[in-house]
C-alpha cells in the first residue's frame, strides 16, 4: 500500500473499531455501574446503581413516592451535562444512548478527522519532510486522535456508565497529550522519548483520574488532569516560538502573537478562539447553567462544545501543517 493511503486507512479502521463496538452497545445495552455524575454533588447512596432501579408495580406509595423524588432530584442536580436522560435506562443500562444530542453530534469527528487525513494525503503526495506531513506516524496518530476526541466521548453521553466515562476523558489526555508530545518533539529530536511519555501519560491520566474521581464524585479530576496538559503545553509553545529564528527570543515570541513576518500563527490563535468558545458553552451549558435546557433539542454541550472543539483540533493541524518552524 502507497504510504500517502495510510491516513485514510487509520481513519476509516478508526470508525470501524470505536464507533462500530459503541453501536454493538446500544444495540445489546450497556453493564456496569452508573457513571458517578447521576449523583451530582451528593453522596452516593450505598446501594449504588441499584437505588435507580424502579420499584415493582406492588411496592408501597411510600416506596414510589420516594423514588419520584430521587428521580427529581437526579435531573435537578445531575452533573451530566444538562441534556434529560431516562433514570431507569441509565441504571439498568438499557439498549440505545441515554443523551441524543451530546451523543450523536460527536459524529462530526468523522469529518474533522477527515479534513486532517486528506491534509496529511496531499502532504505525502507532495513529499513534505515536517513531521505532520512526512512518512512517520505521527501524521496517522494525530489522525486518530482527531478522529478519537469525538467517538471516544459518545461512550459516555451513550450509556452514563462509569466505565464508559473513561472513553471520555481518555479521548481528551491522547488529543492534549499528543499537543504536549508533538510540540517536545519538534523541540527535540527523540521519537523514543515521544512514544514513552506520550502512551504513559495517557494510561497514568486515565488511570489515576478515574481512582480519584471515584473517590470524589462531585470534584473536577479531569478538568484539572487537562488544564494540567494544557498549562504544560503552552509553557513548552512558547519556548518553541522563542527558538524560532535568530532574533532574539522576546522578537520571536512577539512575532507569533501579533502575526508578524512570514508566520502563520493566525492558525493556532484560530484554535485557541474555537477552544475559548467551546469553553464558554461547556461552562454556560452545564446542570443548573444559563444555557441548560434539559428536555430541549438545543443543547449547547453537543452542538457547540463538541463542534468547536473539533474545529479547535483541525486549525492545530493546519498550523503545524504551514508553520515555518
Amino acid at each position: 500500500m502507497d504510504i500517502k493511503y495510510r491516513g485514510f486507512v487509520v481513519w476509516g479502521g478508526g470508525i470501524v473499531v470505536v464507533l462500530g463496538a459503541f453501536m454493538l452497545f446500544v444495540a445489546l445495552g450497556w453493564p456496569g455501574s452508573a457513571n458517578n455524575c447521576l449523583w451530582g454533588s451528593h453522596t452516593i447512596p450505598p446501594q449504588g446503581a441499584a437505588a435507580f432501579m424502579p420499584p415493582s408495580a406492588r411496592a408501597s406509595a411510600a416506596i414510589r413516592n420516594a423514588y419520584a423524588a430521587l428521580e427529581r432530584q437526579v435531573a435537578k442536580d445531575n452533573s451530566c451535562y444538562c441534556e434529560a436522560f431516562s433514570v431507569p435506562d441509565a441504571a439498568l443500562g438499557s439498549k440505545g444512548v441515554r443523551q441524543n444530542v451530546n451523543t450523536w453530534f460527536n459524529l462530526y469527528a468523522i469529518g474533522t478527522s477527515l479534513i486532517v487525513a486528506f491534509g496529511v494525503y496531499y502532504s505525502r503526495d507532495n513529499n513534505e519532510t515536517k513531521l505532520i506531513g512526512g512518512t512517520t506516524a505521527m501524521p496517522d496518530l494525530y489522525i486518530f486522535a482527531v478522529l478519537f476526541l469525538g467517538l471516544g466521548s459518545m461512550w459516555f453521553h451513550g450509556s452514563l456508565k462509569e466505565w464508559a466515562g473513561m472513553f471520555d476523558t481518555a479521548s481528551m489526555y491522547t488529543f492534549m497529550g499528543f499537543l504536549l508530545f508533538f510540540t517536545i518533539r519538534r523541540l527535540w529530536d527523540n521519537a523514543w522519548f515521544f512514544w514513552f511519555a506520550y502512551v504513559g501519560t495517557i494510561l497514568l491520566f486515565t488511570i489515576v483520574g478515574e481512582v480519584f474521581s471515584a473517590q470524589n464524585p462531585s470534584a473536577p479530576v479531569s478538568e484539572i488532569l487537562i488544564l494540567i496538559l494544557v498549562g504544560v503545553y503552552f509553557l513548552f509553545e512558547l519556548i518553541l516560538w522563542a527558538n524560532d529564528g535568530a532574533d532574539a527570543w522576546y522578537k520571536n515570541v512577539w512575532s507569533h502573537i501579533w502575526f508578524g513576518g512570514n508566520k502563520v500563527s493566525w492558525w493556532w490563535w484560530a484554535g485557541v478562539a474555537s477552544i475559548l468558545s467551546a469553553m464558554f458553552f461547556w461552562t454556560a451549558s452545564q446542570t443548573g447553567g444559563f444555557m441548560c435546557w434539559p428536555t430541549s433539542f438545543f443543547q449547547p454541550h453537543g452542538l457547540l462544545w463538541h463542534p468547536l472543539a473539533g474545529a479547535c483540533a483541525t486549525f492545530i493541524y493546519f498550523y503545524w501543517k504551514y508553520d515555518a518552524a
